[in-house]
């Protein structure tokens, strides 16, 4: 399958008006809404359905093409592509551009390489970088040019290496009007310049020029720097850093010469390294380990910086978030600072902590929605659990820890039967967030038998926590841990629905596993809830070549016309489709889709709302269609709205079509399988060298002897569709 851009929405709306009468329709349609309103103290958000921001890099781009630079922004935890159209003095969501986009993944770096006055796309690729150039002309477009860059290292041209963790420079650092690219080599502590000695006809040739730029080291177990280094170990063992830097090229002192702003992960600050060399040969002969110095950089953690230039400003704002991979670090609601440059100081000053964020309706990291009436007037209101929110950070044995602690978000439904519209009522509903725990996931039904509403809450440990109605109205009242000897797994996420039909609330839990298991309400006006199965339906959402887990998210629904069927999110962001369910709790229900679609200009395609998606449906406008609010691990949920069913044809994308690889880790032989005819598959090692190709073959199933390479870890891809395996 080709990394390339989607085809043209246009051309696919043609084919599939010609195609036979006798179609296929998924038996839903979700169109997303990004204008239903949410209102938080007295103010209406601009961007209340984003999706949050744990881990961005914002990039300058025009996406409407009308001359006016925009803000794309690219989250890693999940690699979201955000654009931001530039409305006045603010910016717009507009999630549309997304889909004009290529896949990227990992890391995002937006520069012009072919001086047309478009910014070109560098990404992370197989161990090294994939470059997309723009070729918008009537509308925004990008085409694959190289995949992967290569660089002349000592004997010959091989892949430029590239770590899916580090955000490296691709900048001209020397100034002769040609873009070159800095990097830490694999495992080490130095960085290479690899310099573009490109003519007229080809827009790279990149050489390695330096193996120790800037004569500095960074610390095999911190982000300690060494100045005046020679980097005499660069040919020798001690390649035991650890890996995740992040790098901005800029001269922030100037004498015409470029510094440099790194990071580190494990750490939430960034050093400044002060060139005093020249542009042939730099030398970083002073660090600011404290910059900048009236309110320094303090971003948990590998903060990554960029230059936008804001409405408002008249000079270039530093926008700086992390950029660690791990999930459980980030600043979650105060990640994205500003800096703007200060003339009276003459240095950058903060300006804000939550750029973009204040806007957005965000719950922290790992938000799971949940519809509910719990007012009792007839409108579905919205609740947000989370992993938790950020409360601090500490280093544990030199390994940063952040603190997080759990809440649940209370949305009452202000709108009307057929608009739905939420106001903030607590970020705290039931005052939980006071007893640290982590990942509650709540659901409601009556569990003590007085008539009304409690609230019962899945937590990391695997147990449930139930709130009685009373803490919920009044804030106080005790709570009930470890309800009903309930422990399914980790991070647990539970539903109430009468599942039998019975007429009483049953209860249904998803865990981190992927699986499903299922609790038969037995009792009479008190709950009684007794597990049948861990295994309901076969729900499955693991994928083993991509991970261990599958952190299912259950979501039943049901309707007059296709009985109960079953909406459950997964960790890779698909949302799977379960349908013959009435009747069949001891037998499997069918998966009738791997990945159900939004729908964009008529055509279906995949989700793309991020890691660990959560899904929440009921029909918010009474048309007998439900709407879809869908949360991500980013914090944040987006809302789509019930629509006509689109044309059962997906538009493929580069995460849909994966590789099946098996047994994972593997001693000898390797079994692949994919979607199609393999047509070749290459095997690479970390450092993208090709060690193994099978060429000559069409089959959808074979089998790879890899006893003849050394242990390690390898990438299997063929046509675009790239897989890990670890050979021991």
């Amino acid at each position: 399958m080709s990394p390339r851009l989607f085809p043209a929405i246009f051309l696919l709306t043609l084919l599939l008006s010609t195609a036979s009468a006798q179609v296929n329709h998924f038996d839903y349609g979700f169109e997303r809404n990004a204008d239903v309103s949410v209102v938080e103290n007295g103010q209406a958000l601009a961007l209340p359905w984003v999706g949050g921001l744990n881990s961005v890099r914002f990039s300058e781009i025009d996406l409407n093409l009308d001359g006016a630079t925009d803000l794309l922004g690219f989250e890693k935890h999940g690699n979201r592509i955000l654009p931001f159209l530039r409305v006045g003095d603010g910016y717009q969501y507009a999630p549309q551009y997304a889909r004009q986009f290529p896949d990227l993944h990992d890391w995002a770096v937006l520069h012009d390489y072919d001086h047309d006055g478009r910014p070109d796309i560098f990404t992370y690729g197989l161990a090294s970088i994939r470059v997309f150039r723009n070729i918008s002309a009537d509308s925004l477009q990008f085409e694959l040019v190289a995949d992967p860059l290569t660089a002349f290292y000592y004997n010959g041209y091989t892949n430029i290496y590239a770590s899916p963790d580090d955000y490296l420079v691709v900048d001209d650092i020397d100034g002769d009007g040609h873009l070159d690219i800095l990097n830490f080599w694999v495992m080490g502590r130095f960085v290479h310049q690899l310099r573009n000695y490109a003519g007229a006809d080809e827009p790279f040739d990149f050489r390695l020029e330096n193996e120790c730029w800037g004569h500095f080291e960074e610390a095999a177990d911190n982000n300690a720097v060494t100045l005046f280094s020679d980097c005499d170990n660069k040919s020798g063992d001690d390649h035991t850093r650890h890996t995740g830097s992040s790098m901005l090229l800029q001269d922030f002192d100037g004498n015409g010469l470029p510094d440099l702003l790194l990071g580190d992960v494990d750490s939430p600050y960034n050093i400044l390294l002060y060139n005093h060399g020249t542009l042939s040969d730099a030398h970083m002969t002073a660090q600011d380990t404290a910059w900048p110095t009236l309110m320094p950089i303090n971003l948990c953690s590998m903060p990554v910086a960029s230059f936008v230039t804001l409405p408002g400003r008249s000079t270039p704002s530093l926008v700086v978030s992390p950029s660690d991979p791990s999930l459980t670090k980030s600043q979650d609601l105060n990640s994205v600072w500003v800096y703007d440059y200060d003339t009276d100081f003459q240095q950058f000053t903060l300006s804000q902590t939550d750029f973009l964020q204040r806007e957005m309706m965000d719950a922290g990291s790992g938000c799971h929605p949940v519809l509910y009436d719990f007012d009792g007037d007839g409108l579905m209101d919205l609740f947000l659990g989370n992993y938790g929110q950020f409360d601090s950070a500490e280093v544990v044995n030199g390994w940063l820890e952040s603190h997080f602690s759990s809440s649940v978000h209370y949305y009452r439904n202000t709108g009307t039967a057929s608009a739905p519209a939420f106001t903030l009522q607590t970020r705290d509903f039931g005052n939980l967030k006071s007893f640290g725990f982590r990942a509650l996931h709540p659901t409601f039904g009556d569990f003590d038998g007085d008539g009304l509403s409690d609230m019962l809450c899945g937590r990391e440990d695997g147990t449930l926590v139930l709130v009685p109605h009373q803490r919920l109205v009044t804030g106080t009242g005790l709570i009930t841990e470890q309800y009903a000897g309930v422990d399914a797994g980790d991070y647990i996420t539970p539903q109430c629905f009468d599942l039998d039909g019975d007429g009483k609330d049953d209860l249904i839990v998803g865990n981190r596993r992927g699986l499903l298991s299922y609790y038969r309400n037995t009792g009479t006006s008190v709950a009684d809830f007794q597990k049948i199965t861990d295994t309901l339906g076969g729900v499955d959402m693991r994928d083993f070549t991509q991970s261990y887990f599958g952190y299912s998210v259950p979501c039943f629904y049901r309707d007059t016309q296709r009985g109960t069927v079953l909406f459950c999110g997964g960790e890779l962001g698909e949302v799977s489709y379960y349908k013959d369910i009435d009747g069949n709790l001891d037998g499997l229900f069918t998966k009738a889709e791997v990945r159900m679609p939004e729908t964009v200009v008529g055509v279906a395609v995949p989700f793309k709302e991020g890691r660990q998606v959560a899904p929440a449906l009921a029909d918010l406008t009474s048309d007998g269609r439900p709407e879809l609010v869908l949360g991500n691990w980013a914090g944040g949920a987006a809302f789509f709205a019930g629509a006509e069913p689109p044309v059962h044809t997906v538009v493929p994308s580069y995460t849909q079509a994966r590789l099946r690889v098996w047994p994972n880790p593997v001693r000898d032989v390797v079994h692949v399988e994919g979607d199609g005819p393999l047509q070749g598959v290459a095997v690479f090692d970390v450092v993208g060298r090709n060690v193994k190709n099978l060429n000559d073959i069409q089959d959808v199933s074979i089998e790879i002897n890899l006893s003849d390479i050394p242990s390690g870890i390898y990438f299997l891809r063929t046509k675009g569709t790239v897989s890990r395996v670890v050979k021991w």
